[in-house]
């Protein structure tokens, strides 16, 4: 399958719930978030299942012990616009709810920007650092909500998968604001399934995911939360380079 077929099934779907949809925006703005979850959660079940379907893939994960019961953010390497939102909605199925930080160029496409809303999703464009500020302070809102949110600090998709970019300090905020725990997420393969393909196309196959324990930023001081992003680099890099080994290579200088 292209990434081009996928995309048009996940439009098909979210295309053929439209009632289902405006139904949701009226629970939301009536502020009936029980409900609108009561109906939101297993069409976005249904929808991972059928995105795995669609693409051939199944999901190995480890580590889901790693998962606290209480609100959190989860922090992972990015390396498929497509197959990492997937995995993840995947990975939290139960621990909702839970919303995504994602690039304002998706909340541009109306039938996206009309479901993401529902799953609390925030909408940022990297390139405005107002709008940036404005974004985190949505996101650290509705982490006082009970809501966790999904982070991808690398800000985009690596170009040299399976070497990770830099994290950027701004998606931490958010944590040290409420004093959230920080789960670090590794994506370990995502990246050759679908960005690095040959012929551009998914084949199936396993995607491998593994969830590291909780670094707890209730008792951190100044200089750890300065070193956070480092730190957690540091964390998901070494999973990625002890299993790619000689493949995980930096650029040359």
């Amino acid at each position: 399958m292209s990434k081009l077929s996928l995309v048009a099934n996940a439009a098909w779907f979210l295309s053929s719930h439209l009632p289902a949809l405006k139904k949701l925006e009226k629970l939301k703005a009536a502020g009936r978030q029980e409900e609108k979850y009561q109906i939101l959660n297993p069409m976005v079940d249904r929808l991972c299942d059928e995105g795995l379907r669609w693409t051939g893939l199944s999901l190995e994960i480890e580590g889901r012990e790693n998962i606290p019961a209480e609100t959190v953010v989860f922090v992972a390497n990015h390396q498929s616009g497509i197959l990492d939102a997937l995995v993840m909605l995947n990975l939290v199925k139960e621990h909702r709810p839970c919303g995504f930080i994602m690039k304002e160029s998706l909340g541009k496409i109306p039938l996206v920007r009309g479901w993401t809303k529902m799953i609390d999703c925030v909408f940022v464009d990297r390139e405005n650092p107002r709008d940036a500020v404005r974004a985190l302070n949505e996101a650290s809102d509705q982490l006082a909500q009970g809501i966790s949110m999904v982070i991808f600090p690398e800000g985009t998709r690596t170009r040299r998968w399976p070497v990770m970019g830099e994290f950027k300090n701004g998606a931490f905020k958010i944590a040290q604001k409420n004093r959230t725990p920080i789960v670090p997420v590794v994506i370990y393969d995502t990246g050759i399934h679908m960005e690095s393909a040959p012929d551009g196309k998914l084949h199936g196959g396993t995607v491998h995911m593994k969830v590291l324990p909780p670094v707890h930023t209730s008792t951190m001081d100044r200089k750890e939360y300065k070193n956070l992003a480092s730190l957690l680099h540091e964390q998901i890099e070494g999973e990625m380079k002890a299993r790619f080994g000689e493949k995980y290579r930096a650029p040359e200088a």
